[in-house]
């Protein structure tokens, strides 16, 4: 073979060699591209939640006199038992950029809805550290299966005596676990106020503070409704 063979052979060989770098790198970077989306960050799928929306139990504050909730109304709703959450990824990246006004970059979708009975409950606003309580009456709501409560006809159409005696209520504070300062073992700087600040005598003193759980009462009464069985209202 001759040199002019030999010097076709190898310009041949260059230009294949190149030809098949350029090609994998185009695949690869295509491949990428594809894998993360136009904005470079996967796109999450949709979550779809079950529900179940027939509460009994309520919470109300603690400094609430549990003697005062009474029944208001009674009513035929519908309730969402089950929901598609999807999230709008180029939104929440958006949202690394710029501050944040409290919205969120996911949308519910209410996909079942379910019958129940709706119970509107009402007390007397809690108590304020002053001692005076906020003023007019709040309320809560729990829910039934429309086959729990029973009545002899529409539960919108029964009278309010009535359709309170349906209903049973119960209060309690259930116990919590809550962590609180470890006084016995908890060290602090000495210091005093001054001009309304607290001024520490040894500047390089550092507090230890350390932390113990303990049981204690919610700070929130559970308010429990149960319906009276075989109690059936009538018009």
């Amino acid at each position: 073979m001759n040199k002019t063979k030999i010097a076709i052979f190898a310009g041949a060989a260059i230009v294949v060699a190149a030809a098949l770098v350029f090609t994998i790198n185009t695949n690869r970077s295509t491949s990428t591209t594809e894998g993360r989306g136009a904005i470079g960050v996967p796109t999450p799928s949709p979550v779809t939640t079950e529900i179940n929306p027939f509460t009994h139990t309520a919470s109300i504050p603690a400094t609430v006199d549990p003697s005062t909730i009474r029944f208001e109304q009674l009513k035929a709703v519908e309730l969402a038992s089950k929901t598609k959450t999807t999230t709008d990824a180029q939104d929440c990246k958006e949202r690394q950029f710029r501050d944040p006004d409290g919205t969120n970059c996911q949308s519910i979708t209410v996909l079942e809805r379910v019958k129940a009975v709706e119970a509107v409950y009402s007390y007397v606003g809690p108590e304020l550290a002053t001692g005076e309580s906020i003023p007019g009456r709040q309320t809560f709501w729990v829910y039934f299966r429309p086959e729990e409560v029973g009545a002899d006809g529409p539960v919108g159409k029964l009278k309010r005596d009535q359709a309170a005696a349906l209903f049973q209520v119960n209060t309690f504070r259930p116990m919590v676990e809550q962590k609180v300062v470890d006084k016995q073992n908890s060290r602090y700087c000495e210091g005093n106020y001054v001009d309304g600040n607290w001024v520490q005598k040894d500047a390089n003193c550092h507090d230890q503070v350390q932390y113990i759980s303990q049981t204690v009462p919610s700070e929130n009464w559970a308010v429990q409704v149960d319906v009276r069985h075989p109690t059936v209202a009538t018009r």
